[in-house]
């Protein structure tokens, strides 16, 4: 199951319509943290670490750069995994 924060996709032009016709629940922030296992997120929701205990996120954390070596300390301190996309092998062709 795959459930979407309400209004997620409103500044890329998704409503909350259109993830529900793909097969999508639409739910609060708060529903969705505590519904999931594994979250996906474009920026690292350190506010919501403590909500996240046990749980994965996926998401642009940039750990080698001071911002991201913060970020990865209070989400260990918060219990939450990360996973950083900044790490994931891509080849671009320029």
């Amino acid at each position: 199951q795959v459930v979407v924060e309400q209004g997620a996709g409103i500044y890329s032009g998704f409503t909350d319509e259109a993830y529900q016709a793909a097969g999508c629940s639409t739910m609060s922030r708060q529903t969705v943290i505590q519904k999931a296992q594994v979250l996906f997120s474009i920026e690292p929701p350190v506010k919501d670490f403590a909500s996240m205990k046990g749980k994965i996120l996926i998401s642009w954390v940039g750990r080698l750069l001071d911002s991201g070596k913060e970020i990865v300390k209070q989400a260990t301190a918060a219990g939450v995994t990360l996973i950083d996309v900044t790490a994931v092998p891509r080849i671009t062709i320029a």
